[in-house]
């Protein structure tokens, strides 16, 4: 899942969305701990069932603490996650449906947001999740129609139970979010360069502490622990799939120093980086 700071969402095989079925080895592998996944934000609508499995959803200082169910984040909106608890037998289905495909057969999707709160009971929403992932993964050169129905009967369940009037204008709030995607790409790639709260304040014209102020509330961290997590989060690809050395792997990253990348590595994962490229290249 590349660029996260605004995902590029790629749809396959004529089904107007993106489906992707975690099982228990991937979810493992991947999410251990306290794993953090960067800010990112994309148009599609996404819905995804986690099941045994914990997570937290950060939107910007809110904390949705997600156990057994799903996390709706609809489209636009600033995210990003982190693994709580994973027990035996995780397994995700995450589901990103285009919004292209919500605007043509409801036009009014940009006045509309979903909120699954709205009921406790989420079983019609699991079942048909529990159906469209038995298509996805048992497909013939026909299976996108009955996928893109299933779909059709998802969006219409999302349309009547758990839809949420939004008015649609330009306040100040929406022209600060628009500025904190702006400054989110921004970081997401230039990150391996030093970049100071200073520097990067001045880049967008703002004073240090409203640029602190902003950034915080609408990304959950302070700017340092921000850049820290995603340099972490860029630099966990080439400890379990290279052979670089660790220092290296530091520096191409954004970090000053190696000690201070191992620290910060070791308090997410609980292993020094080569132990983890050990204990992940015996599994």
């Amino acid at each position: 899942m590349a660029n996260y700071y605004h995902e590029n969402v790629k749809l396959e095989n004529q089904i107007p969305a993106m489906i992707a079925s975690l099982d228990g080895s991937f979810i493992e592998n991947y999410f251990p701990y306290d794993v953090f996944i960067p800010s990112h934000w994309h148009r599609s609508l996404e819905i995804s069932l986690l099941e045994n499995a914990e997570v937290v959803l950060q939107i910007g200082e809110k904390e949705y603490v997600i156990d057994n169910d799903f996390t709706c984040v609809n489209s636009g909106v600033v995210h990003s996650l982190r693994a709580q608890t994973i027990r035996e037998n995780p397994h995700c289905l995450i589901v990103l449906i285009s919004y292209d495909f919500m605007k043509q057969y409801y036009p009014d999707i940009d006045h509309t947001s979903f909120d699954l709160s709205l009921k406790k009971d989420h079983s019609d929403l699991k079942n048909l999740y529990h159906r469209l992932e038995e298509l996805y993964l048992n497909q013939d050169k026909y299976t996108y129609l009955d996928i893109t129905a299933c779909l059709f009967e998802i969006f219409a369940l999302l349309l009547r139970e758990y839809k949420v009037e939004k008015q649609y204008r330009r306040t100040k709030s929406s022209k600060n979010q628009e500025q904190i995607k702006e400054i989110l790409t921004y970081l997401h790639e230039h990150y391996q360069e030093p970049l100071s709260l200073s520097d990067m304040a001045d880049s967008f014209y703002m004073s240090k502490e409203y640029f602190s102020r902003q950034f915080h509330h609408y990304v959950g961290k302070t700017f340092r622990d921000y850049l820290s997590s995603y340099r972490l989060y860029k630099a966990y690809d080439d400890i379990i799939n290279s052979d670089m050395s660790i220092q290296d792997i530091a520096r191409l990253h954004g970090f000053l120093n190696v000690k201070s990348f191992i620290k910060l590595f070791s308090e997410t994962y609980h292993f020094t980086p080569l132990q983890y490229r050990k204990k992940m290249s015996r599994n």
